[in-house]
């Protein structure tokens, strides 16, 4: 049974202990924000009411409940509580819940992106690639990814090395491999994100030619030590110096990275080559 309450933001420690006195299982805090769109993964917290959910193995109709509400009566709230909602919560695998939605996507006119849990008979011509993303981001849904695929597709000829930054689950990596890319260099700030876009690769078939590293690019701002506490690493391959180093590059990040990281972005591209970059939106296009 989950337990739903509306509570000020005064009082949200009090009424969390007190669900954890009750028996709750796990309580989880929803704050009311306010998102920012000049910069990302910035908000501000709002003074007003936070969604309290608490999770509790058996909470039937009657004196259990009204001893919920007893408990909370006795607490030095700032306002009493609303009324609280009791919803019944069916077990669920949520790490697979995902996978119902995530199904064999054409995109271009070769590239085909198929889960590794579907069969796919493909046409001749066809370029599959075969995916499973856990938890890196990159399934081929997103327009950015999708953006992304269909211009490597058409970037990648002639047999060119590519580097592919913040590569996520390796989607884009391999793709460049599978359409021709004679090397690969892939680059993300979260280790447990590499070795998943490596097992992908290996499942494609084109591990051998693509490296994948925990790092980034000279200049880019501290991303991983924003969102987990760990500092990112620099450029991860001192034997490959940066400059001039790829004759296509792309980043599906974001506009605030991506700014960011143009001057290297500039170094890092050898003359007469592309530079794919995805993961901002259409009001952001003219800074970009």
């Amino acid at each position: 049974i989950e337990v739903v309450a509306r509570v000020p933001p005064a009082d949200v420690d009090l009424v969390a202990s007190a669900l954890h006195e009750a028996g709750a299982q796990g309580v989880s805090i929803e704050p009311a924000i306010l998102v920012s769109d000049a910069a990302d993964f910035h908000y501000e917290e709002l003074d007003a009411p936070s969604t309290m959910r608490a999770t509790f193995l058996s909470l039937p109709p009657g004196s259990p409940r009204r001893a919920l509400r007893a408990r909370f009566r006795a607490l030095s709230l700032t306002a009493p509580l609303p009324p609280l909602r009791y919803v019944e919560v069916r077990p669920q695998v949520w790490s697979d819940e995902w996978k119902r939605f995530y199904h064999v996507q054409h995109i271009g006119p070769r590239l085909v992106v198929r889960p590794s849990w579907e069969a796919y008979d493909p046409l001749p011509g066809e370029v599959v690639v075969e995916l499973d993303p856990g938890t890196a981001f990159g399934t081929g849904q997103h327009e950015t990814t999708r953006l992304c695929l269909e211009a490597i597709e058409r970037e990648v000829t002639g047999a060119p090395l590519v580097l592919d930054v913040g590569s996520g689950s390796g989607i884009l990596a391999i793709a460049a491999a599978l359409l021709g890319a004679r090397e690969v260099r892939a680059i993300d700030n979260d280790a447990d994100t590499v070795a998943i876009a490596a097992g992908n690769a290996r499942l494609n078939g084109v591990g051998d030619r693509i490296v994948f590293a925990a790092g980034s690019l000279p200049g880019a701002p501290d991303m991983g030590a924003l969102l987990t506490g760990e500092p990112v690493t620099g450029w991860p391959w001192p034997d490959w110096p940066i400059r001039a180093s790829c004759d296509v590059l792309v980043a599906n990040i974001s506009s605030t990275v991506n700014l960011a990281l143009l001057p290297a972005f500039a170094q890092a591209v050898r003359p007469g080559g592309a530079v794919i970059l995805s993961g901002f939106i259409a009001r952001d296009a003219d800074e970009v």
